[in-house]
């Protein structure tokens, strides 16, 4: 019994301690993890667009956005990234459009993303109507 009451403090800091860089780990993640903010679908369901907010490490690198944000776009099937942007303001700038037929091949978010070379959703589709392309 009176070795028990002279390890406890020892178990006490030890407890402390990892408490302490547990929270720290959760800190560090927390600053640069970005956070899901949408996901869009192109009109025949092949790619995905998915918005996200800046961490907080990216926020603190860019004071003068307003909504700092970056959008990754994938192939559905199979689960492909073909590409993500670089941090960018998505204030008043965020509009979507698909450019899947063929001169322009491109997925364009806003003024500033643009994603060149995409592949055709289908070959010899009938081409979609303005609404589809232009949400």
């Amino acid at each position: 019994m009176v070795n028990a009451m002279k390890n406890a403090p020892r178990y006490r800091r030890w407890a402390g301690w990892s408490a302490l860089i547990g929270m720290g780990a959760i800190a560090v993640w927390y600053a640069f993890a970005p956070t899901l903010k949408g996901v869009y679908i192109s009109p025949r369901h092949v790619y995905r667009v998915e918005y996200y907010d800046a961490s907080l490490v990216q926020r603190l690198i860019h004071p003068d956005f307003k909504i700092p944000s970056f959008v990754r776009l994938y192939r559905i099937a199979p689960e492909t990234l073909l590409g993500e942007s670089d941090v960018v303001d998505l204030w008043i700038n965020g509009q979507l459009y698909w450019w899947l037929n063929p001169p322009l091949n491109a997925v364009q978010v806003g003024r500033d993303i643009v994603f060149e070379n995409i592949p055709p959703e289908c070959i010899d589709c009938p081409p979609l109507p303005r609404s589809a392309v232009m949400p």
